[in-house]
């Protein structure tokens, strides 16, 4: 928290006059006492200032409450923020030092929506998930002790049951195997301590970040939450870090104590050395470690594999799947596929071999598109439909509906909301919860048949009338947009682990790969290839499988 003792008065410390401040003023950066407030909010350039009391500032963690307003290079407000180098900037700072760069957007839409950002909610489920995940490690190595424990108790009343079957002259060796059982379960030990005393350093950061978070959603700035998230946002990065460093380094094999009795000790006063061996097992670890992004079939897991440069993406021919009519496809975080089948009102659940699993009769006529909530429920658009059925599909019911502004084609799914392409309005966001909707970004050329995806902080967005792709921020902002007659009549639109970003291009029949900068652009199949009136595309990060909602028959790929 802010550790501020008292709170000075800032505009009567510029008459030269010491007062208590009971309120504080974030975009004036300073402090007001009560009759100074009277004069702030009579102001008609400051009245519309959001003023907080001194007690709600001083609960702002250091971090949040020292950010200022103004540049420190050149005494300016910022006014701008670029996307290129993520940082703010003032008019000056924009001439000299960012006067080339591409997306320079205003500050003041960029915080506009911080405090009901994706990306604070992302931050928020990112906390949850580090510390649910640390309370299962907890919990396994907890276990993994009980065991060890239990395990040396069954071994040391093996020794002693053989020790008291023959005479004196195995008390030494009995010791021996004593002590190398006790240091064997002491190096466990310290060493699952260890673990656990680090788990817990990290579990009482997370617990600051989270109090420190919930502060400033409740009493920062716009701007202080802007790039207090970024903040929290680097700090998780180092606990994710943490997290994934147990995996990789076998912190988390199974640690077992083994214990071998020679089979000759009857022979033991002429041939055995030893009352035997203590030795300690590693196997692969009982505990899954998981988060929201992991249910999602396009959101990669904590493995990645080795990047794959734009110029050497290529994809082959895998399994091509004897279905019409299909319109919409999605991966489950098990590796089974959904189909839509738009022609006969009902939705497909085929394992990868393409055998059919289940098949769900559809409520609505005409569906169109399909994403991956998580192991039970999936979301179903529907043509000429303001409608969003959300189908549990094992019991195969609805579970609700969301309703939208217009026509929601196609849609994807992201940390607990739906994204969807409403005709002539643009990007909306829909809470699976009930919690709110919220038109991230406006496009009134948007056209039937545009479809959505996102990747890391982007969403991209493809406009089937106007033969564009474009990619904005998850605040809305546009960052860059594709034209080009490689793109005719796009649909479908999928991106890998790399944040490269796969086009359906149903005007010519091929599928487009574009960078994740929207710079480069590369045909990877053509009609000669299996692609013929394609509708949505579906990209599995685990397996690296692309799938081509083709009407005549959907088409897997992989990247070679």
């Amino acid at each position: 928290m802010a550790s501020f003792s008292t709170v000075a008065c800032g505009v009567c410390d510029s008459q030269h006059t010491t007062t208590n401040a009971d309120y504080w003023c974030p975009e004036c950066d300073e402090g007001l006492c009560s009759q100074c407030l009277k004069y702030h909010n009579a102001s008609k350039a400051l009245r519309n200032h959001d003023v907080i009391s001194v007690d709600n500032y001083k609960q702002l963690p250091p971090s949040i409450a020292n950010i200022s307003t103004y540049c420190s290079q050149h005494e300016r407000k910022f006014q701008n923020y670029c996307s290129q180098h993520a940082s703010i900037c003032c008019p000056k700072c924009v001439q000299s030092d960012h006067a080339n760069c591409v997306g320079i957007l205003s500050l003041e839409n960029v915080i506009q929506t911080a405090k009901t950002s994706v990306l604070l909610e992302t931050i928020d489920q990112n906390l949850k998930d580090i510390k649910m995940n640390i309370e299962r490690v907890v919990k396994n190595r907890t276990q993994n002790l009980v065991e060890i424990k239990k395990q040396k108790q069954k071994f040391h009343g093996e020794i002693k049951q053989v020790r008291n079957q023959i005479n004196e002259h195995l008390d030494n060796l009995e010791q021996q195997i004593l002590q190398d059982l006790h240091a064997a379960e002491d190096k466990i030990k310290s060493h699952i301590d260890d673990q656990l005393r680090k788990l817990t350093e990290h579990t009482e950061k997370l617990d600051l970040l989270q109090t420190n978070m919930s502060a400033f959603k409740e009493y920062a700035s716009d701007l202080q939450t802007f790039l207090g998230s970024k903040m929290i946002e680097t700090e998780i990065k180092k606990h994710e870090l943490f997290m994934q460093s147990l995996c990789k380094d076998d912190s988390l094999h199974k640690i077992d104590l083994n214990c071998k009795i020679e089979d000759r000790i009857s022979d033991l006063m002429s041939a055995v050395t030893s009352f035997g061996s203590i030795s300690v097992e590693s196997s692969s670890p009982l505990v899954v470690l998981q988060s929201e992004k992991d249910k999602q079939a396009q959101i990669g897991t904590l493995n990645h594999a080795p990047s794959t440069t734009f110029s050497d993406i290529k994809l082959t021919l895998k399994r091509k799947f004897e279905y019409t009519g299909v319109t919409g496809c999605s991966f489950s975080s098990t590796g089974d596929i959904f189909l839509i089948d738009h022609s006969k009102n009902r939705l497909l659940i085929l394992n990868e071999s393409g055998t059919l699993k289940s098949e769900i009769l559809l409520s609505k006529n005409y569906p169109v598109d399909i994403t991956c909530i998580d192991d039970k429920t999936v979301a179903v658009s529907f043509h000429n439909s303001d409608q969003i059925q959300i189908i549990n599909i094992l019991t195969k019911i609805i579970d609700s509906m969301i309703k939208t502004y217009s026509d929601s084609h196609c849609l994807c799914y992201r940390d607990g909301n739906l994204f969807s392409c409403n005709a002539s309005i643009g990007i909306q966001r829909e809470n699976v919860s009930g919690n709110g909707s919220s038109t991230l970004n406006k496009d009134a050329t948007m056209s039937p048949w545009s479809f959505v995806t996102t990747s890391k902080d982007k969403i991209m967005y493809s406009n089937y009338i106007n033969s564009t792709v474009t990619c904005c921020s998850l605040a809305g902002q546009k960052m860059w947009e594709y034209k080009d007659q490689l793109i005719r009549n796009p649909r479908g639109i999928a991106v890998d682990k790399d944040s490269n970003v796969y086009i359906a291009s149903s005007g010519n029949n091929s599928i487009i790969v574009l960078s994740s900068d929207g710079k480069q652009a590369r045909k990877l199949l053509g009609r000669a290839d299996g692609i013929d009136s394609s509708f949505g595309l579906a990209f599995d990060i685990k397996k690296e499988n692309l799938l081509v909602a083709n009407y005549n028959g959907p088409v897997l790929y992989e990247i070679c």
